[in-house]
Formats: C-alpha cells, sequence, structure tokens
C-alpha cells in the first residue's frame, strides 16, 4: 500500500508513519514545508497513492464563534476541501482524523459512578450521538468531515486521545503529563483529576487504518478510542507512571469522554490491542533521553 499522510511531520504522524513502515508500507509525507494547496490530481498520480490520510491540524480553542479568515480555517476547513476537489474521479481512499472535541460535554454526574481515584462511565459514545462543537476547533473540523463525506471513497475516524511511544514537541495530555514526571516537575491536573479518558496507541489506529483500506469500506465514520481496557481517570494514568511527587488542582474539571469501538469491532472485527500501563515506561525511556545529560531514573 503507498499512503500519503498530510500533516504527517507531526506527533501522530509520525508515529503512523513507523508503525505503516514497519508493516512494510510505502510511506509519504506531505507537510509545512510542502504547501497543502500545492498537493494536485497530478502529483497523486505520480505517487500512485492508495491511501491519503488527512492529519492537518490548526489548533484555535480559545475562540467559541467562528472566525473568518482564520489560519484554523485555511487549514481545517478550506484544506480539507482542497483535498476533496483533487481527489475526485479518483479511487484513492481518504481517511479523515476528525476530533471529540465536536461534541460537547457529554457526561454528567448521573452517567459515571464514582471511586476513591476516579469516575467510571457508564456508556461509551457511539456515532448515533449528534455534534455539536462548543469551540471554534471543533467546528472546523466538522465541517471537514462534510468534504470527506462528499468523496465516494471518504471515511472519517474520530480519536480522542492518541498517542505514541515517541517524545516529541507537539503531543497531548499524555506526553505532557509524563514530559514534567521525566523533568521531575509538578504535575498539573484540572478538577479533581477524577475525569476518566481512553487513549489509543498510534499502532491500534494504524491496524484500524489498514482494515479499512483492505476491506474496501466507503463513506463510513468510525469512533476510536482505547477501549474498555484502556479507561483511566488521570489520577490513575499519574500514578500507573509512578509519579510520586506533588500533583496540582487547578480550574474546573469534566467527568471524562470516552469512545465506544464496537461499529469497528462488528464491521472490521477491529479492537485495540495495545495497554496504554505498558507503554508508559517506554515513552518515559523515549523522553528521558532527550533531557539535558540523557537524564534516567
Amino acid at each position: 500500500m503507498r499512503i500519503l499522510l498530510v500533516g504527517g511531520a507531526g506527533y501522530l504522524g509520525q508515529g503512523l508513519a513507523g508503525y505503516f513502515r514497519k508493516k512494510k508500507h510505502t510511506v509519504m509525507i506531505w507537510d509545512q514545508k510542502e504547501d497543502l494547496f500545492k498537493l494536485s490530481p497530478r502529483v497523486l498520480a505520480s505517487k500512485k497513492i492508495d491511501l491519503l490520510v488527512n492529519l492537518s491540524l490548526c489548533h484555535s480553542r480559545q475562540h467559541a464563534r467562528y472566525q473568518l479568515e482564520s489560519p484554523a480555517e485555511t487549514v481545517n476547513v478550506f484544506g480539507a476541501r482542497h483535498l476533496a476537489k483533487i481527489l475526485q474521479k479518483t479511487e484513492i481512499m481518504w481517511i479523515q482524523i476528525s476530533t471529540r472535541e465536536i461534541f460537547p460535554a457529554i457526561y454528567r454526574r448521573e452517567d459515571v459512578s464514582e471511586t476513591r481515584f476516579s469516575y467510571r462511565p457508564r456508556f461509551l459514545v457511539d456515532e448515533t450521538y449528534s455534534p455539536h462543537p462548543q469551540n471554534f476547533y471543533g467546528k472546523t473540523k466538522l465541517m471537514a468531515e462534510f468534504f470527506a463525506e462528499s468523496h465516494p471513497w471518504g471515511n472519517v475516524i474520530r480519536l480522542t486521545s492518541p498517542y505514541t511511544d515517541d517524545d516529541h514537541p507537539m503531543g497531548g495530555w499524555v506526553l505532557r503529563i509524563l514530559k514534567n514526571i521525566a523533568e521531575r516537575k509538578p504535575v498539573t491536573l484540572s478538577g479533581t483529576g477524577k475525569q476518566f479518558r481512553d487513549p489509543l496507541h498510534v499502532d491500534d489506529l494504524g491496524s484500524l487504518m489498514e482494515n479499512m483500506f483492505l476491506q474496501r469500506i466507503q463513506g463510513e465514520m468510525f469512533h476510536a478510542g482505547g477501549g474498555h481496557r484502556n479507561i483511566l481517570s488521570l489520577r490513575q494514568f499519574v500514578s500507573a507512571a509512578g509519579h510520586t511527587g506533588r500533583i496540582q488542582y487547578q480550574g474546573p474539571g469534566d467527568f471524562g469522554f470516552g469512545f465506544d469501538n464496537a461499529k469497528a469491532a462488528k464491521l472490521l472485527g477491529w479492537k485495540p490491542a495495545i495497554d496504554i500501563r505498558k507503554k508508559i515506561p517506554v515513552i518515559l525511556r523515549n523522553i528521558r533521553k532527550n533531557l539535558p545529560g540523557g537524564i534516567k531514573r
């Protein structure tokens, strides 16, 4: 399979590239040094692309209202529209990466059970839930989903908390917390730290994409989280990382968020295989390699 990762130099893109190369696929990266809008049907044909994965994004969570002519609109909305145009009349599969931020805060107190260190969900969010983004970033990502819908071979994967083994200048909460632990800094959690998450390893995400391509999936939406075995609270995550130092709690916190993988399991026979608790030591080692003097503990 010949795969083009648009936005592939980012945190998730580098992880996916590593996974696909291990699986002997040909991977090409199209990122900031190549203008997204210079990607053309001729380029796609010359590279004989089988699968295009759009990971490109520009965060803009500080705004609730839509921001015209902003970088986020250019990348997230117009970028997806450009991909829809150049993929017309091709049979290249397009996987558009989306986010849980197209949803509002779904979980209420009555939707979780509370233990000493965590909230546990009474249900997980499946594809039947109606989007209602509360910030500008979520709105742009939802619009991108509609552009993917226009391509006969377009599909969408919505993610909650994807992570990789690697250190990177970017990355989500998994990497940020582990960096603080590796650098022996205080860990800051919102609310009580009991809110649950469902981290999904990039290799499991890559496996999902392979399944979609091999089974020739068309026009589908999949929610992809780490599954029940990977549901844990932020406090439990910090504890699993062996942190014995200071934890700061600040600001409001939510009850949590987790995706239901049942559709992907039913249609593709896919389920996550990787336990984040076994990956935490790997990520910490990779972070510490990049610390001044290669600090190890």
